[in-house]
């Protein structure tokens, strides 16, 4: 009977040591798995990364250039405001045309010498008889 207790136990220990050994197997293949997804995960992580660097670099370069066009622009604007202060302005212009339009022959009425003096000489004789 010892000898059966003893086999029982041996064999009782065999199923253990059997289905330890699985459920570690099992374990080691989860624990593969599991490291495999981890290094996919990381590998993904890196790549974005990456891609993410290089759409920020993109985004660098565009700004940089946004800048240089914008201070390009400013300084266009300058020269033009620089250009409109030697210019005259609107008054000045009206003042000039009225002043052409009051020495211009074509426009203005100048009268002779011979209706200046027809004028007073009709004008004299009037304010004699009002007088």
């Amino acid at each position: 009977m010892a000898e059966q207790d003893f086999s029982q136990m041996i064999s009782e220990t065999v199923r253990r040591l059997n289905e330890n050994t699985r459920r570690i197997r099992v374990l080691e293949q989860s624990f593969e798995r599991m490291e495999d997804r981890i290094s996919k995960v990381e590998e993904s992580v890196l790549s974005k990364l990456s891609d993410l660097k290089l759409e920020f670099d993109k985004i660098s370069i565009k700004m940089n250039s946004i800048l240089e066009k914008i201070k390009f622009v400013e300084e266009e604007i300058a020269k033009i405001n620089k250009e409109l202060e030697k210019k005259a302005s609107k008054a000045e212009l009206k003042e000039f045309e009225n002043f052409i339009d009051l020495i211009n022959p074509i426009t203005s009425k100048f009268v002779t010498l011979d209706q200046v003096e027809r004028i007073v000489e009709e004008k004299i004789p009037k304010k004699a008889k009002v007088q």
